[in-house]
Order: structure tokens, then C-alpha cells, then sequence
């Protein structure tokens, strides 16, 4: 089982193979990384670990609002599937920020976490003003495992790059990148409960981290309590009903699915975009056919989606 543990509490103990990073997505970059990680210190009879953020550097040092690819809760989950024994989570502050690269090293690496062993990609930048690199780290006398930048379809895999993709709705793009689903874990928060008065309930999701996904109706799969059920996905302002809505929102309808899910998380699965959202303001006679409609695209993506599994 992995530890969890603020980089404020953590102590020097037992040696580590150490990766550092946002760790994103934990896509296939990121999962190469980590298998290095593991199989080293299970060779040098050691604790394998990752040094991660509670935020994006860049959400600090460039005041970018940078939408997460998952929480810091699924993350966690991830790494002890994988076999890590510690996550250490730092709190990237300002001061944190400010730390010059040779100040990360001592301070931090060396002092705070008695690290001898690093596992990073040829990328690899930290410190203030991202001075430090590889070469710093080995003036350290720190040993550095340099994995070469994994590139699928001759394009690095990273998480900017999966965030654009999500960003156009390019989901099955960003599935050979991620190395799964994109999908949001969110809480179900009660709502105006109009789809129940036309005959297609929908749960509406309070989602913890800002959502990339552009707005329309999708074809998804939702895993509640266990079960999957496959469904429809709708993101945007709901201009037939609220006219100028300040916030987007999210709401998902189950198919064959019956039960009360408020206060429940669920995760959503998204498989594929069916359309933009449109406004029936002017005639909400045609919603519910659209919504018909919508349903029987969605259960033919998803039966196609079954048999490429």
C-alpha cells in the first residue's frame, strides 16, 4: 500500500529511488518513468517514490489557469496499482517557487529526502527560473537514470499535449497518449431535476478540477458504485432553460439505471462527442426528439466501443 506523505513531514529513513514531477495524467511517459522507479529500488533493495506537486508549477510562476488531467485522489490510486511505496506531495508555494536549483538539491533532496538515486527524462528542469538540469544533479553526487522521452506516432507524449486534444475533443487521440479513457470523477449534486419531467433523469456533477472538455452532448460510460452503465454526457451553459448561464455545467443521463445518486461519486467515461449543444429555447418541442436522437447514436458508439475493447 502507498504512503502519502507532505513533503513538510517526510524524513530522511529508509534510501530512495526518487522521480520528480506533476505526473499529469500519469500517461505513458509518465508510466515509463515509474516502471524504472519500481524496478530499480525492488533491485537495490530500496523504496521506490515520487516528489509531486499540489498544483501545476505554471498555475504559479505564470498565473495559467492549467486544468488537471486527474486528481490528486486518482493519482495516488495509479501509483500504489503500480507498486510505489511513497508519494511525496509538495506544497508548491511561492517560497517553494523561489527555491533556486541548487537550494532544491541541498535542502530538499539531499537534507529533507537523503536522496541518491533520480529516475527523469532527458527533459528534465527544476529550481527557480528551471535552472537546474541533469548535469546540476550529478555535481550533487546524485546517480541520474535518464529515460529517453517516450514518442508515439513520432510525437512526444505529454500532457500538454493530451490537454489540447481533450481540449478539441480529439478523445480517441488522447487515448494512445494517456494510455486510457479520459474521464472525470465528480459528485452528484442535486439540480432543477428537469429531466426527469421529460422522461431522461440526469445527474448533475460538481467536478473538483476545471473541465477541458469543450461543450455538446457526449457519448459516455459511468462507473457508480462498482457497475458501469453506458449514457449520455451533457457540458455547456443549457441555453434552452438558462439562458445566460455565467458557469458551465455537467450533467450525465444513465441509461437503464435506476436509484438515488445524490452525494455519490461517480466517474464518467468519455468515448466520444456527438454534437455541439444547441438552443431550443424557441421551440423545446424538438429537445426531447434531439435527445432521442442523441441516445440512439450513443448506444450504436458504445456498442462499436464494446467490440474494440
Amino acid at each position: 500500500m502507498i504512503e502519502v506523505i507532505s513533503l513538510d513531514n517526510v524524513r530522511k529513513g529508509k534510501s530512495k529511488v526518487l522521480a520528480i514531477g506533476c505526473f499529469d495524467g500519469l500517461h505513458r511517459g509518465h508510466q515509463k518513468i515509474i516502471r524504472v522507479v519500481v524496478s530499480e529500488a525492488k533491485k537495490k533493495g530500496e523504496m521506490s517514490a515520487v516528489l509531486t506537486f499540489n498544483r501545476h508549477p505554471r498555475s504559479l510562476t505564470k498565473n495559467i489557469q492549467i486544468p488537471f488531467l486527474i486528481t490528486p485522489k486518482e493519482k495516488f490510486k495509479l501509483l500504489d496499482e503500480w507498486g510505489l511505496d511513497l508519494c511525496i506531495l509538495a506544497n508548491f508555494n511561492q517560497s517553494f517557487a523561489n527555491l533556486s536549483a541548487q537550494a532544491f538539491c541541498e535542502e530538499i533532496l539531499k537534507k529533507r529526502l537523503g536522496i541518491r538515486e533520480v529516475v527523469t527524462s532527458s527533459s528534465f528542469r527544476f529550481g527557480k527560473d528551471r535552472t537546474g538540469d541533469i548535469e546540476l544533479l550529478k555535481k550533487q553526487d546524485i546517480s541520474v537514470k535518464v529515460i529517453k522521452p517516450l514518442k508515439v506516432k513520432d510525437e512526444v507524449v505529454s500532457s500538454t499535449l493530451i490537454r489540447n486534444l481533450i481540449k478539441q475533443a480529439k478523445l480517441k487521440e488522447a487515448v494512445i497518449f494517456l494510455g486510457r479513457d479520459f474521464s472525470v470523477l465528480g459528485k452528484v449534486i442535486p439540480g432543477e431535476k428537469r429531466g426527469r419531467v421529460l422522461g431522461y433523469p440526469t445527474a448533475n456533477l460538481k467536478v473538483v478540477y476545471p473541465l477541458n472538455l469543450p461543450g455538446g452532448v457526449y457519448a459516455v460510460r459511468a462507473e457508480v458504485n462498482g457497475k458501469e452503465y453506458n449514457g449520455l454526457s451533457n457540458i455547456g451553459f443549457r441555453p434552452t432553460f438558462n439562458g445566460s448561464a455565467e458557469h458551465p455545467t455537467m450533467e450525465v443521463h444513465l441509461f437503464n439505471f435506476a436509484g438515488d445518486l445524490y452525494n455519490q461519486k461517480i466517474r464518467i467515461v468519455f468515448k466520444k462527442k456527438i454534437r455541439n449543444e444547441i438552443d431550443f429555447s424557441k421551440n423545446k418541442s424538438l429537445l426531447l426528439k434531439q435527445i432521442r436522437k442523441d441516445k440512439e447514436k450513443a448506444k450504436k458508439i458504445l456498442a462499436t466501443a464494446d467490440t474494440r475493447r
